[in-house]
């Protein structure tokens, strides 16, 4: 199976927690997470061993679907980056140019109810050698237990995890509050902590305030169930 296959498959869960709401527009941004990915695609080259893809990307739409879209304008970006930063991960592919990063602008070029994505970098497109500007991120959470049944969630130096949509990390969970927790990286060392969230942070079932975490230790949000996991 090909890698976008793969990717492709993987694909339909996160798309089905990201985009559940009902949005204001004929234009269905489930539609454009497939677009992105496809862009993504085939926009990715190998360069000394490596999958090399554009970091940034730029939905078009006609302006009357921006119109209506716009008011989810930060939540539509985030969930398509971290769609596309999911799917990289599942595959190792690495982002140059500080990615994934989606942006959306109306074009009035474009035909209401479709989209066109463009790259960032079409005009000049520099690949980097190795080691040059690959965007790899060593830490992320693995989805044990939640919405959807799968996912990975990669973190930066610091990511903030709960039930609001400006969370770093958004959780489709009503046991977890709204401002639940945030994992913070620094130097190597991964530190949870607790922010006063209503149903508690758990380490390995022990509840926590602060804790330094390992990979492999497996931390509960309200009733979502995920693993710490480094990549090299």
């Amino acid at each position: 199976m090909s890698w976008f296959a793969r990717i492709e498959a993987a694909c339909a869960a996160f798309i089905e927690r990201a985009f559940a709401t009902t949005f204001p527009s004929d234009l269905e941004p489930a539609v454009v997470a497939r677009k992105l990915i496809a862009t993504m695609e085939t926009r990715t080259r190998g360069e000394d061993g490596h999958l090399l893809a554009p970091g940034s990307y730029i939905v078009y739409m006609h302006p009357e679907d921006y119109e209506r879209l716009a008011e989810h304008r930060v939540y539509l970006e985030r969930e398509w980056a971290e769609l596309l930063r999911d799917m990289a991960g599942r595959v190792g592919i690495y982002f140059y140019d500080g990615g994934p990063n989606v942006a959306m602008e109306p074009r009035e070029s474009v035909t209401a109810g479709m989209v066109d994505i463009g790259v960032a970098s079409d005009v000049t497109i520099s690949i980097p050698k190795h080691g040059d500007a690959l965007i790899a991120r060593r830490y992320h959470l693995r989805m044990l237990k939640g919405v959807p049944a799968y996912g990975v969630y990669f973190i930066d130096e610091r990511a903030t995890i709960g039930r609001s949509e400006e969370s770093d990390i958004f959780l489709v969970d009503p046991s977890v509050s709204r401002n639940h927790a945030e994992i913070v990286i620094d130097g190597g060392t991964v530190t949870l902590r607790d922010l006063g969230s209503t149903n508690g942070t758990f380490v390995n079932g022990e509840r926590i305030e602060t804790r330094r975490m390992s990979a492999g230790d497996e931390v509960t949000f309200g009733n979502t169930q995920m693993r710490l996991e480094a990549r090299e």
